[in-house]
């Protein structure tokens, strides 16, 4: 069983030289000589891996571990063709569609690596989609409180940067198990990808080798980070490759190299590309330097335009850059914070409001009913109890304004508290209520009579995630109010995430002077601090082009498109407009620009 797997070892059986081939090695040779090592396999029947699961992903509790739910299911569980809710039975998921590779074509058809016991009704609702990541308003999870279990992940439009079309997010815990069984099948199968119908999830045209759209592969590999390799994943390792007790007749005698070695993904698409593996899996020492923001090129200024560029982080997952202009505001910002040490998945169970200097950047925050919740952020309240927030004493002024984001929260059934938030300083209160996606509220005090403020929900069973405060003495609204921050921001503010180079150029901004920070996410997940401010001054004037109307004729419809593609093809027209083109603010021309103009029409 997994179980006594687990017991036996933490750590992987690899057999002696098993990849001795690849030491040495780097980039497409690396990939090409791994492929050599795990192709050549036992090809299992289909049905017969209904009689694998027992030894590959039973766990400690007798049932299988399902990665797409709670339900408990075991080899005499219901093998239902159509399922109508969750927890009605069981169907082996091709975790990697089979469509992506033609269908019933062997031995990537029945290869038990990839192939999971789960849930008929997730699994059938997921259908072929590519893994991605939703958390916008659409996103579904479907639980059957009947029998008390619920779907792991959600379904939903993908949110990540670089795709807007539907998708499976799996639950955290199982995300890096997920993209190590990519890993594995484009790399088994690397000479066969390239003759695969393929998906969105992958590119092969565009990416050679690496198989991956680029932004399926920036993801996965955030995945594989954020996520590593669990005792769990190396006892499945080691089931598929042996199975029980060294008899292969239910294991198909191959290994996944991501698994047992997972650097190995960084040096085929990560970190330590156009590096030779060594074939030593000693973790080396993550680099973390905080990225010092360089002096503005005044040739990357143009009139609504500039190029931010800064120094390399180290060991560095991504960049994200804060751009935002300077308010024409007598207000002085005397304390953000942005519960930047909190390093959470889901809620926590623990009351933090005694101990919170362990998650907040400004020592001094005290409250009740506060939980660490992810994405950097605090959950206020339960459903017994009123939550709040106090912040450390400042010099407050009589006026004050409060910035502050945050949303609802939402039960596993979609179900949203419809929260308020009271913010007060002293005597002076306001009552904000919250949205169920995370928003920017200014709230301005006057009469302030206290040295702290205070976040409090108005009531028991309502309960919302704060994902930052900023306090300011005097009135920011007094004469520039501050816009609402959106995902990609406006005319004024952005925060842009995900970027990957040391340098970015951001369009379409109003004139006006602008500073401008970057903080690096390294390869761990952990995040530098916010680098040095730099400032840029931009014209501005004019009324802003419109992206998307190619041939420049005030409209953007097909013609546009017509516009582009002829572009694409070498027959530029007249009046064709690079800027307003490049849809995407790649600061290249291409095939996705052509995509993104068509979403944009549809209105997706």
């Amino acid at each position: 069983m997994l179980a006594a797997i687990i017991g036996l070892s933490m750590w992987a059986d690899i057999p002696v030289g098993y990849y001795t081939n690849a030491v040495g090695k780097q980039d497409e040779a690396l990939m090409t000589a791994l492929e050599g090592i795990i192709y050549t396999h036992s090809q299992l029947g289909y049905n017969f891996l209904w009689d694998c699961y027992p030894y590959t992903d039973t766990g400690d509790d007798g049932y299988y571990i399902d990665m797409y739910s709670t339900s408990k299911y075991n080899h005499d569980s219901a093998h239902p063709g159509g399922a109508s809710y969750v927890g009605q039975g069981l169907n082996r998921e091709h975790s990697f569609p089979k469509s992506w590779f033609g269908g019933e074509v062997y031995p990537m058809y029945t290869d038990l690596m990839m192939i999971i016991p789960a849930d008929a009704y997730v699994n059938q609702r997921r259908s072929n989609d590519p893994y991605g990541v939703c958390n916008g308003s659409d996103a579904i999870t479907y639980t059957n409180e009947a029998l008390g279990v619920t779907m792991l992940g959600k379904l939903g439009t993908s949110t990540y940067n670089g795709y807007s079309q539907k998708v499976y997010e799996p639950d955290d815990e199982y995300k890096g198990d997920f993209a190590r069984i990519y890993f594995y099948m484009v790399t088994c199968y690397k000479s066969a990808v390239h003759e695969w119908p393929g998906s969105d999830q992958l590119d092969y045209a565009a990416n050679g080798y690496k198989a991956f759209s680029d932004w399926s592969m920036q993801m996965l590999m955030e995945w594989h980070r954020a996520d590593p390799v669990s005792p769990k994943e190396i006892a499945r390792n080691e089931a598929v490759y042996s199975s029980k007790d060294g008899n292969t007749e239910y294991g198909q005698g191959n290994r996944n190299p991501f698994v047992d070695h997972p650097e190995l993904a960084e040096h085929i698409w990560g970190t330590k590309q156009h590096t030779a593996w060594t074939g030593d899996d000693t973790p080396q020492p993550i680099v973390k330097e905080v990225p010092v923001m360089l002096g503005v090129d005044e040739t990357a200024v143009e009139t609504n335009a500039f190029r931010a560029d800064w120094t390399s982080g180290g060991d560095v997952s991504s960049y994200t850059l804060k751009v935002s202009r300077q308010q024409e505001s007598s207000a002085i910002l005397l304390m953000s914070e942005n519960f930047s040490k909190v390093n959470a998945t889901a809620d926590g169970y623990n009351d933090v409001g005694g101990s919170l200097d362990n998650y907040t950047d400004n020592p001094g925050w005290t409250g009740y009913k506060v939980y660490t919740a992810a994405g950097k952020s605090l959950k206020v309240g339960t459903s017994s109890d009123i939550g709040y927030l106090i912040s450390p004493e400042l010099q407050l002024s009589s006026t004050v304004t409060v910035v502050f984001n945050a949303k609802n929260w939402i039960n596993s059934s979609g179900v949203s508290d419809k929260s308020s938030v009271i913010v007060s300083c002293g005597e002076a209160s306001q009552t904000v209520t919250l949205t169920d996606n995370p928003e920017d509220y200014t709230v301005v005090l006057n009469g302030c009579t206290a040295q702290n403020v205070k976040l409090a929900m108005n009531a028991a069973k309502k309960r919302s995630y704060i994902y930052s405060v900023d306090i300011y003495n005097g009135d920011l609204t007094a004469k520039a109010p501050r816009r609402q921050v959106v995902e990609e921001g406006d005319s004024t503010w952005r925060m842009i995430s995900g970027i990957t180079d040391t340098c970015y150029t951001v369009r379409n901004l109003d004139g006006g002077i602008y500073e401008y920070i970057v903080k690096a996410i390294y390869i761990d997940g952990t995040e530098s601090v916010w680098s040095n401010i730099q400032h840029v001054t931009l014209v501005g004037g004019g009324d802003e082009p419109l992206i998307g109307d190619v041939n420049g004729d005030g409209e953007v419809n097909i013609s546009d498109v017509t516009t582009l593609i002829d572009y694409l093809l070498g027959r530029e027209g007249e009046g064709f407009d690079r800027e307003t083109a490049d849809l995407n603010h790649d600061d290249e021309i291409n095939i996705s620009d052509v995509t993104e103009l068509i979403d944009l029409l549809l209105g997706h």
